[in-house]
């Protein structure tokens, strides 16, 4: 089903247009929360159906151009997985695969792009491919570089490339519309 049926149904049967977007999307939104959360499996539920009932309670409020569902949920997985991992760090230390302790401002620090995700989007969007995947896959779904070199049939190198130059592009973009970075 494509993303112009599903947001009809969130907004005409919202239980029918949930379960699409879940089919659709679910696999996806678990993706970009394990990378956050590594394997904390009922944080990971949680953010998952957080997700989706953020997406059912702002379909009315957010005007959808074609291809960018999946960027908005995406940003929404990853907001909420952000916002899990915070409140974790909070109530106790939280330890990753290789047992380095991680706080609260080191994935801030991953987080290159910092401001308005409806402008952001827009920008991510207009990038022609594969700029456009590279940019999903690492800042959305936390892949690493090699992992996007394999998946897209790309060198290393030639993938740090296009990031580097996508980011002084977004942060260029983002500067002369006023967003704060």
């Amino acid at each position: 089903m494509d993303d112009s049926n599903i947001l009809l149904l969130l907004k005409n049967s919202p239980s029918k247009g949930l379960y699409e977007a879940t089919k659709k999307y679910g696999g996806m939104v678990e993706v970009i929360t394990k990378k956050i959360l590594y394997r904390n499996e009922e944080d990971i539920e949680e953010c998952v159906a957080d997700t989706f009932v953020t997406l059912w309670k702002n379909t009315n409020d957010v005007e959808f151009q074609r291809g960018t569902l999946k960027g908005y949920i995406a940003c929404i997985a990853r907001n909420k997985a952000i916002d899990r991992y915070r409140k974790l760090c909070k109530d106790s230390t939280v330890y990753i695969e290789d047992k380095e302790i991680v706080s609260a401002t080191d994935i801030e620090e991953e987080i290159v792009i910092k401001s308005d995700v409806e402008v952001v989007q827009e920008l991510i969007n207009d990038m022609g491919e594969p700029d456009k995947e590279i940019f999903i896959r690492r800042f959305f779904w936390f892949e690493k570089v090699k992992e996007i070199a394999i998946n897209l049939g790309l060198t290393e190198k030639n993938v740090e490339n296009r990031i580097y130059r996508g980011r002084k592009r977004l942060k260029q973009v983002l500067i002369e519309r006023g967003v704060t970075i």
